[in-house]
């Protein structure tokens, strides 16, 4: 056995002290505060003032396709400005946007590509033509589709167009063989 040099030990435990300090204080610093919850807030103001139907499907096409990569468990990022969900920063699907499609006086879905990715092709088909109205349910009680309380910005779009129905119904149809 070698003799024991205090020196080294005290370089041992500086070391491991650093590292450490290092592996607690480099994680995500969070601010917080949740993100998303900021983005949502300006996206729902420039949907607000948004002219006319077709600029608002565009906004929501835009937002759906970017929740769906906000909750990664664990997203590499591109860029030190990423801003999607590292570990256990206060964010949740809670303070995302809900989003949901009704096509007829008692079905729906929710468009949300995370849990239902076989609407990802469906999402590029929406326009004027085949949906007849958006409706904006701001700091709702509920859950669109669902039955827990959260105060939550929901948007509904609606559609009575039989081909966007078909190509909803194969969707999902598609979706329940996987």
């Amino acid at each position: 056995m070698g003799e024991f040099n205090p020196i080294t030990m005290q370089k041992l435990s500086t070391v491991l002290l650093l590292f450490f300090f290092g592996i607690c204080f480099s994680q995500h610093p969070g601010t917080g505060q949740c993100s998303l919850k900021s983005e949502n807030r300006e996206w729902l103001l420039e949907f607000k003032k948004a002219e006319g139907l077709p600029s608002q499907i565009d906004l929501v096409i835009q937002k759906v396709y970017s929740n769906t990569g906000y909750f990664e468990e664990n997203p590499t990022p591109s860029n030190l400005d990423d801003k999607r969900v590292f570990g256990e920063l206060p964010c949740s699907i809670e303070c995302s946007i809900r989003f949901g499609l009704v096509y007829s006086k008692k079905s729906g879905i929710v468009l949300d590509l995370k849990k239902n990715p076989e609407f990802i092709d469906l999402i590029p088909e929406f326009n004027a033509d085949n949906i007849s109205r958006i409706e904006l349910k701001e700091n709702h009680e509920k859950n669109i589709y669902q039955h827990k309380t959260h105060k939550r910005s929901g948007i509904l779009l609606y559609t009575d167009n039989k081909e966007l129905k078909k190509k909803i119904k194969k969707a999902i149809k598609n979706g329940n063989k996987t």
